[in-house]
């Protein structure tokens, strides 16, 4: 199940061109968190490219970094932090893309169109006690997308230091 979400969020993640730059929501989060706070630069994720297909890399060649924030807390506050993070995202103008929720996993997307014409992207997550967002800085080429099937979803699962206990 964990597998099968992080999967998710990174499909998700793939599948929208992005420029970010940091909202007052996230560096607040950020600051308060207190469960993970991965980085994916660029070269950790080249070699998430399990079978160095070329179009992979080249999916990922303007890509600066995925960042995960979680808080880890019991299930009230979690919902509590996931309404705040959602709210927060909202009242800065982004607009809700598209939303995953059922009463045990919840996944919003959001974006935010700039003047410069490029969209900035964040997703929010609510799974058992933990909540959290997740933020791409670069762009893609989106007409390698379907090279995300070479992603190497075990390693990332690795890089992604989360007790299986807590996705099921």
């Amino acid at each position: 199940m964990k597998k099968k979400f992080i999967g998710l969020l990174f499909t998700v993640l793939f599948m929208s061109t992005i420029a970010f730059g940091q909202s007052p929501t996230i560096s607040n989060f950020e600051k308060s968190s207190n469960g993970y706070k991965v980085f994916l630069y660029q070269s950790v994720i080249r070699m998430l490219n399990k079978d160095q297909n070329p179009e992979f890399n080249k999916l990922i060649k303007d890509l600066d970094h995925l960042r995960l924030l979680s808080n880890e807390s019991d299930a009230l506050e979690s919902i509590t932090t996931f309404t705040s993070l959602d709210n927060g995202i909202k009242s800065e103008g982004f607009d809700l893309i598209m939303s995953y929720d059922n009463k045990e996993r919840k996944c919003h997307v959001y974006e935010l169109e700039s003047n410069k014409g490029k969209s900035t992207w964040v997703i929010t997550f609510l799974v058992d006690s933990r909540a959290g967002l997740m933020e791409m800085k670069g762009t893609l080429d989106l007409k390698y997308l379907s090279a995300i099937s070479h992603v190497n979803f075990d390693k990332l699962e690795e890089l992604i230091p989360m007790g299986a206990e807590d996705w099921n």
